[in-house]
């Protein structure tokens, strides 16, 4: 037993249970991270300006930058939004990976995952769109809409894959 497990009382498993979450919230962070990346690679890409896509947005982020005009991109703009954009892709995953630990032991938390999924989907859009606004036509909604509803079902597989059992359990959450 590890010196945490015996300090605060925690038993091996629900310290092996939690090690898990986390990893399997780190796991399914950087998945959703990485098809983001890749969509966003291959549409720079397309466009005949690798990069872009990072280098704007970092601008926008770290500079204020509202124009693509006046942007070029530099390592500190890629890496640093880069950076920030894996972070908040593991946050989002490791509270999503909690929520479905907890899902395991009480069924009822399915219902609130659905619902917290529906508000995230909601705020999402607000987001693209006022993101879309701010960096002033440089970077089309569209684009940034579909890679990361690409990277939402990419996650979504990924829970499937981990919780096969729990989600067949779905219908009879609400009991």
């Amino acid at each position: 037993m590890s010196e945490a497990t015996v300090r605060y009382g925690t038993s091996p498993r629900v310290a092996r249970r939690s090690t898990h979450a986390l990893r399997e919230g780190i796991t399914v962070g950087l998945i959703g991270a990485a098809i983001v990346m890749l969509w966003f690679f291959i549409v720079d890409l397309a466009a005949g300006v690798p990069l872009r896509t990072p280098t704007l947005l970092g601008a926008a982020l770290f500079d204020g930058a509202r124009y693509a005009d006046a942007v070029t991109p530099t390592a500190r703009l890629v890496v640093g939004y880069t950076a920030v954009h894996l972070a908040g892709f593991v946050v989002l995953g490791v509270g999503v990976a909690g929520l479905f630990a907890l899902a395991e032991r009480e069924k009822r938390v399915l219902a609130l995952i659905f619902m917290l999924g529906c508000c995230l989907a909601v705020i999402f859009a607000a987001m693209v769109y006022g993101l879309s606004q701010w960096v002033r036509d440089a970077m089309t909604p569209w684009v940034f809409l579909a890679g990361h509803v690409l990277a939402g079902a990419a996650v979504v597989g990924a829970l499937v894959y981990f919780h096969r059992r729990l989600l067949r359990e779905f219908p009879t959450a609400a009991e």
